[in-house]
């Protein structure tokens, strides 16, 4: 599957807080990660999701909670996992990257679960703290 084309109207509207909220899938959330951590360094890139990600849920009404809303450890996971991914993949455009790694198994939606046990990942210290993960990676 092809993103270019949505690509920049998703950055767009994300970083505006205007992104619908049927249009803030997984994979969307992937593309404004791959943008930040490309043009960001990697912490910067971080405070700029952690704070844009609470402002479009604030705009969706979606509470951002211990049960809800915006998740630190996923957000820096997947951060490490793209920031990695790119240093790896330093030959292809960077459109090329995230269109490589949206349909890679990396991006699968149970990537972090081969890291973090559910019962961990899911709770509201997980949520809101950053935690390494648990788990060995699986062969």
């Amino acid at each position: 599957m092809k993103y270019e084309k949505e690509f920049d109207v998703i950055i767009e509207q994300f970083n505006a807080s205007s992104l619908s909220k049927s249009e803030w899938t997984h994979s969307a959330h992937l593309m404004v990660a791959f943008w930040h951590i490309k043009n960001y360094n990697f912490n910067d890139a971080i405070c700029q999701l952690r704070s844009k990600i609470i402002l479009l849920n604030h705009f969706h009404g979606t509470a951002n909670n211990g049960h809800s809303g915006y998740h630190e450890t996923l957000t820096i996971f997947w951060g490490k996992v793209i920031a990695l991914y790119l240093k790896n993949n330093s030959t292809y455009s960077f459109e090329e990257s995230v269109n490589h790694f949206l349909t890679s198994s990396l991006a699968s939606k149970n990537y972090p679960f081969d890291f973090y046990k559910k019962e961990e990942l899911l709770s509201p210290e997980y949520r809101a703290v950053y935690h390494e993960p648990s788990l060995h990676l699986k062969n």
